[in-house]
């Protein structure tokens, strides 16, 4: 019951989310009819009147803007991995220059804003590849007022974050659903992997939004974070294919990880010594993305050899299709030096997300209705049904699974009168005494230990007194107490209910085990038995 109600949190928190987006989306798309026509500026696109290349990877575009006396105006243009200079009327206005750090020399992927003095026309902007070598890359100008810009560039990554953070959040429940989980079900492993893939995939995708490169001034640590976040997704993703689909010789997939983060090692080496940055050894990032998908795609002919096309493997096909879908365009769009294609790309990350996360908690969900069958049989194996206290099956297990019983004390109780209650009311009355008894036990000694049936008329109560001192008398007197209740309650007549009760502490010096511990409580309630009989 704990984890469902766990798992109905996580879903109510994402169904939230999901309402806080959308009313945060109607800041954005939401408008009513209020603007001056001199407000309703929009950004155009601008097309350069000449392009120049040069031999060292630079390239410069010369515009012509439309004269403006506003001090709000900008041109937004996107760089990779390129040094910029601005310049307005031969001055320069604008510049990000590389430097070399631990962190790489890149200028990573920048979204810039530069605003433009009033009545400029002439405007140029010259970019030069960090990279010696490396394919220029061109790029698309937009012109107008630089709030608007801002407002739309919010807009249309949206959505984009949107599936990126909602893929993150299946991620954080997934894991989290493990941890719920994984004490007490077994096979469960898939769930942590294919969360923690899921919460990689989804800071990847969201890190690469026009969002991210707005909100990450420091555009070096955001391409740092994007490379590494690619890095680290082949070895959860070969590890939940493994634990999803069972695999118990798992040395292919344990290889397959070796190399993983041997080669991630070498490649952060190289990056922070200067030898070979992320940026000149993405292709062997993207190599190791190819290796996890062919692995996947071994796995799943090897289970549709051995069971034919199962439901787990229709799930990993739908999911393994969108998500190849997804990564094969953007290969193209890195390689083509083309825009990435923010909405199609997470789409096909999501389908996958959500259809491997909806198996794989449903394989959980099923494991935790096994469990607690399993649960449920095993408790009824050593409860007494007739009282609901454990039976002598449960006394003997606890007794045999516990090797040290300093602190423990036993109380041991026998019914005076159950015998003529039987002979002369009949065993419908003595079963109501014997209940009644059993409840009377628990109800004074079920808070300080556990009480079991181990006879027809024969009770015990283990006690753990190791953080403080169990005053036997206190209770005895409760008992009598609550046996004239009980004869008021059962309404009985001439029945008179009597629980004899012994109590002894277990004593290392004296008890060879717990048993002989019993025997001095057995003497002590025999005393008692005999002392309410003559009474």
């Amino acid at each position: 019951m704990k984890r469902i109600k766990l798992i109905n949190r996580i879903i109510y928190y994402i169904i939230l989310l999901g309402f806080l987006l959308f009313i945060a989306s109607g800041f954005i798309f939401s408008s009513v009819d209020n603007k001056a026509p001199a407000q309703d500026r929009t950004r155009i696109t601008v097309h350069p009147e000449d392009t120049r290349y040069s031999g060292d990877g630079r390239i410069e575009y010369y515009l012509k803007l439309n004269s403006s006396a506003g001090d709000n105006m900008a041109l937004a243009f996107v760089s990779r991995h390129q040094e910029v200079e601005v310049y307005a009327g031969g001055s320069l206005i604008y510049y990000i220059k590389s430097h070399k750090s631990v962190y790489g020399s890149t200028t990573g992927t920048n979204y810039t804003i530069v605003n433009i003095p009033p009545y400029t026309t002439d405007i140029v902007v010259r970019l030069t590849n960090v990279y010696k070598g490396s394919k220029i890359r061109e790029t698309t100008f937009e012109y107008g007022d630089e709030t608007g810009i801002v407002k739309e560039l919010i807009s249309e990554s949206l959505i984009p974050a949107a599936l990126s953070s909602f893929i993150i959040m299946v991620g954080v429940a997934m894991v989290v659903l493990w941890i719920a989980c994984r004490k007490r079900i077994a096979q469960t492993q898939a769930l942590l992997y294919f969360g923690v893939f899921a919460q990689l995939i989804g800071a990847w995708a969201l890190n690469e939004t026009n969002l991210a490169t707005l909100l990450i001034s420091d555009r070096k640590i955001g391409s740092l974070i994007g490379y590494m976040l690619l890095m680290l997704m082949p070895i959860p993703f070969v590890q939940a294919e493994k634990n999803f689909f069972q695999i118990i010789k798992s040395h292919i997939s344990n290889t397959f990880c070796a190399i993983f983060m041997i080669t991630d090692i070498v490649l952060l080496v190289c990056h922070v010594t200067g030898i070979c940055e992320f940026r000149n050894s993405v292709y062997v990032i993207h190599l190791m993305l190819v290796m996890s998908m062919i692995y996947f795609c071994a796995v799943v002919i090897k289970r549709i050899q051995d069971k034919g096309f199962d439901r787990k493997v229709r799930a990993n096909i739908v999911g393994a299709v969108a998500l190849g879908v997804s990564m094969a365009v953007d290969l193209i769009a890195y390689y083509k030096g083309m825009q990435q294609t923010d909405v199609l790309g997470k789409l096909g990350m999501l389908i996958f997300i959500v259809v491997i996360g909806y198996e794989s908690i449903s394989e959980a969900f099923e494991k935790i209705k096994e469990g607690q069958k399993a649960d449920f049989y095993k408790e009824m194996a050593i409860t007494d049904t007739m009282t609901g206290l454990y039976n002598r099956a449960a006394f003997d297990e606890w007794e045999n699974e516990t090797s040290d019983y300093e602190g423990y004390a036993i109380a041991t109780f026998d019914l005076n009168n159950l015998k003529w209650c039987n002979d002369n009311l009949g065993h419908a009355a003595g079963d109501a005494y014997i209940q009644a008894a059993a409840r009377i036990i628990k109800d004074i000694f079920g808070r300080h230990g556990k009480c079991y049936r181990i006879g027809g008329d024969e009770f015990c109560a283990v006690i753990n007194q190791k953080e403080r001192h169990f005053d036997i008398g206190r209770h005895v007197r409760q008992l009598r107490e609550l046996e004239e209740q009980a004869e008021m309650e059962l309404e009985i007549t001439g029945l008179n209910v009597q629980i004899a009760c012994g109590y002894a502490e277990y004593d290392i010096k004296t008890d060879k085990d717990f048993e002989d511990t019993r025997s001095r409580s057995d003497k002590r309630m025999y005393e008692s038995k005999r002392k309410l009989k003559s009474e």
